[in-house]
């Protein structure tokens, strides 16, 4: 230890450092206790300073080293002199080293001291005081990895943040809409430039609050109009406009509850959902795939994705097939032919008892002629594409008769020509409503010519038993008669016409949409329906024909009833193509054009006048 100096020496040693000697100047700034340094000669403007300042370090560095390694600030200035060239690099690593060691013991030590304090400026000192010393490391290539410096930071940040969630939380309990908006407002604007993490937290959080209050106000008018209407289709629209507003559980358990009901309604009741409404279910997802195949089996995979496809029925159907309809003034049938006439109301399901029938080319020795000389044929091409298809074949508007030439197998393989005839339904329907009606022509063009030629016949009545309404026109109005009154009206104006009824060999009654009477829709719950719905009349009526004409005298004179069902029904009018009804139709056509009637006396006394 060297001799240490009064302030009146250290004084008198700066003020003529010049004329003392070299070493003189050395021996003092090598004495630590001197109060002489090379600072204080440079700032002296000592002349010798470089030469003194080498020799110092020359000679001081031990020393230096040794004095510096106890205290953060003198390692600092060490290190940084050896950045500058005043000291060798010789424990520049060590250096290094002992710095963050001893740095991180004081840290530890002051942050014991200090961190139950709730003084905010106490706790900032500390943290500017180590992040000093934190960026001087690191800029060093150091890692300065302090846990009590980031607890200092959290701290001061919640000290200094706390009215903010403080503020925040009084928002959320904010019952009135409006009122919430204007405290948001204000909170947001109050703390903009606060730039802590906990202030850009809660700004954020604020925001999305006031999104929400805002979709609220917004929802609430809407809310009570889906309540007012409570449909699941409101519901699933309310949501998908409102998915964030405070009604949004109450409408999910609305959708829950109505779904469940909707779902048991379409598997009771598949045709009271058509394909437009199926759409829509679907596409605002209203009901899922797992709501319609997976978990109920309502739709097959097939069936879903093939309303997907065709939203409405007009476009899975070809806008041409009217095109294809023969539109003869004077339709005729071969003579010897068996005439099958299918009579029935517009939407009654003649088209697809035909497309069912044209379906089964080739079974019973049964075929129709493409090009044949009734004109149907390519209109029969295009029915029987439908029913392959498992697709719904449109609506025929037309006021001409259809007439198909086919060919069938009896049941000792002998081919007998039929012409399968299609009576127009808007004729069948306008008919019952021509005052004192008579004439065969009044059944549409060409219809008389037909009904008037010498070939067997065989007439079905087509009834759809789910049509219990009045009958709509063209023009979309609603005439006050039913189904059965256009039926009666047909069964009286055929009872009429005596020649006609000579040459029918079987009257027969068949019932469309048959699945939607259940599993075990036989001729006695047919009959029984009919009855149910007034057709009583014209059951009477058509037995009352066949008993004058010996008509279906086998079963009693009875009008033989058939369920008929083209395929398996899912609601949105989609199915899976079934034969089963479609052949029994085709063995009954099969069985009545091989049982000839006996010719009458009038009969041979005829073909003797022509021929």
């Amino acid at each position: 230890m060297g001799e240490e100096l009064t302030q009146k020496q250290i004084d008198a040693v700066y003020q003529r450092c010049n004329a003392m000697p070299l070493q003189q100047l050395l021996d003092l700034c090598l004495n630590p206790n001197s109060g002489i340094t090379i600072e204080g000669l440079r700032d002296v403007n000592y002349k010798k300073i470089n030469e003194l300042e080498q020799r110092f370090n020359d000679q001081a560095k031990e020393k230096i080293w040794e004095a510096s390694k106890g205290s953060i600030n003198s390692l600092m200035e060490y290190i940084q002199k050896i950045e500058q060239g005043l000291f060798p690099d010789t424990y520049l690593e060590s250096a290094k080293d002992n710095l963050v060691k001893l740095a991180l013991d004081e840290i530890k030590n002051e942050w014991t001291n200090i961190s139950l304090s709730s003084d905010v400026n106490t706790i900032n000192d500390f943290v500017d005081k180590w992040l000093g010393v934190e960026s001087f490391i690191s800029r060093r290539g150091g890692t300065f990895e302090s846990p009590e410096l980031d607890e200092a930071r959290k701290k001061i940040e919640a000290i200094a943040n706390g009215t903010i969630i403080e503020d925040f939380n009084r928002l959320k309990v904010i019952e009135d809409d409006y009122k919430r908006v204007s405290e948001i407002n204000a909170f947001i604007q109050k703390y903009a430039r606060n730039t802590t993490e906990t202030a850009k937290d809660y700004i954020n959080k604020a925001s999305e609050l006031l999104t929400w209050t805002q979709e609220n106000i917004a929802a609430r008018e809407d809310w009570f109009k889906a309540k007012e209407v409570d449909t699941i289709q409101v519901y699933v629209e309310f949501i998908s406009k409102h998915p964030s507003c405070r009604f949004r559980e109450d409408a999910d358990a609305r959708v829950m509850e109505l779904k469940g009901d909707l779902l048991t309604d379409i598997k009771r009741f598949p045709f009271n959902y058509h394909r437009d409404t199926m759409y829509e279910y679907i596409s605002t997802k209203t009901l899922t795939y797992d709501d319609l195949v997976s978990k109920s089996y309502i739709l097959t995979d097939k069936g879903y994705n093939h309303i997907l496809r065709y939203p409405t029925l007009k476009h899975e159907q070809r806008t041409d097939l009217q095109n294809l309809m023969s539109n003869l003034s004077n339709p005729h049938s071969a003579e010897g032919n068996t005439d099958i006439y299918f009579f029935g109301i517009p939407g009654s399901g003649k088209t697809c008892v035909l497309a069912g029938l044209l379906s089964l080319s080739g079974r019973l020795g049964f075929d129709f002629d493409p090009r044949g000389e009734g004109g149907g044929g390519r209109y029969a091409v295009e029915l029987q594409n439908y029913a392959r298809s498992s697709m719904l074949p449109p609506k025929t508007d037309d006021f001409f008769i259809q007439v198909i030439d086919c060919l069938i197998d009896d049941e000792e393989r002998n081919s007998h020509n039929i012409s399968i005839i299609e009576m127009a339904g808007e004729k069948t329907r306008d008919f019952a409503f021509i005052e004192n009606a008579t004439s065969l022509d009044d059944l549409g063009p060409g219809a008389a010519g037909l009904l008037q030629n010498d070939n067997n016949k065989v007439i079905f009545f087509v009834i759809d038993p789910t049509n219990e309404k009045d009958v709509v026109m063209d023009d979309g109005s609603t005439q006050l008669v039913k189904q059965d009154n256009v039926l009666n009206c047909i069964a009286s104006l055929l009872e009429k016409n005596k020649e006609l009824m000579r040459k029918v060999t079987a009257i027969h009654i068949i019932l469309t949409k048959s699945d939607t009477l259940g599993d075990y829709a036989d001729e006695n719950v047919i009959r029984e329906l009919l009855v149910q719905q007034g057709y009583q009349a014209v059951l009477n009526r058509i037995k009352r024909i066949c008993e004058t004409y010996d008509i279906n005298k086998a079963t009693g004179f009875q009008v033989g009833l058939f369920p008929f069902c083209v395929g398996k029904f899912m609601p949105g009018d989609v199915y899976t193509f079934d034969e089963t009804d479609s052949l029994k139709i085709l063995r009954v056509i099969q069985a009545n054009t091989t049982s000839l009637r006996q010719k009458t006396w009038g009969d041979r006394l005829k073909e003797w006048f022509n021929s």
